[in-house]
């Protein structure tokens, strides 16, 4: 391969032996609603994650941010650095307890402000939060863990978080299925083309 991916495979393993990362698994452990939050390659992390989070790990509710009339509304009327923040007040009730809920942050550069701005906010109000970063954040607050790869390229952390996500499946007991065993359990499915038995 011609690109740099920065030795990731020996970069996730050692990740995920970190006390940092060990702490996001209990906060993962812990929660009962959780969200993603990113920007560009990130975002699309969050939105992929959260649909195989939710599905494959018991009892969790994984939400990211997919409303682009949200997202442009509220860029437009309160500023790109709010975006985040804003879609948290949003579904976030102040009767919730702030207990059930976990809020992930990733960033490149560890200094997204949007993603700051929200994670912020959720602690102010007493929720568990995490920052995933390519570098570490130089205006994150200091009480808010934060797992810093030191990575120099953006496509590295991209695929790092993604890596570190699916971990994360197996890190709480659950399992990613198998293409070969999903095969076989649908063999007969009408949803493959089969007939089902009568």
């Amino acid at each position: 391969m011609i690109i740099d991916f920065e030795n990731i495979q020996k970069r996730c393993e050692d990740a995920c032996e970190s006390a940092e990362y060990l702490s996001l698994v209990d906060k993962v452990n812990k929660a009962k609603k959780i969200f993603l939050l990113g920007n560009g390659g990130l975002h699309f992390v969050s939105c992929h994650m959260s649909t195989d989070l939710t599905r494959l790990i018991k009892d969790k509710a994984v939400y990211s941010f997919d409303s682009v009339g949200f997202i442009t509304s509220n860029a437009n009327d309160h500023g790109h650095e709010q975006v985040f923040l804003r879609w948290l007040e949003t579904i976030i009730l102040e009767s919730d307890n702030p207990d059930d809920f976990l809020v992930i942050g990733m960033s490149c550069s560890g200094n997204s402000i949007n993603v700051i701005n929200a994670l912020h906010w959720a602690k102010e109000r007493g929720m568990d939060t995490f920052m995933i970063s390519g570098q570490k954040s130089d205006v994150l607050d200091e009480e808010i863990s934060e797992l810093a790869f030191e990575c120099d390229y953006f496509h590295t952390v991209e695929v790092m978080c993604m890596m570190l996500m699916y971990e994360l499946i197996h890190r709480t007991e659950n399992r990613c299925p198998s293409i070969r065993g999903e095969k076989n359990r649908l063999e007969n499915s009408p949803l493959r083309g089969g007939t089902q038995d009568a």
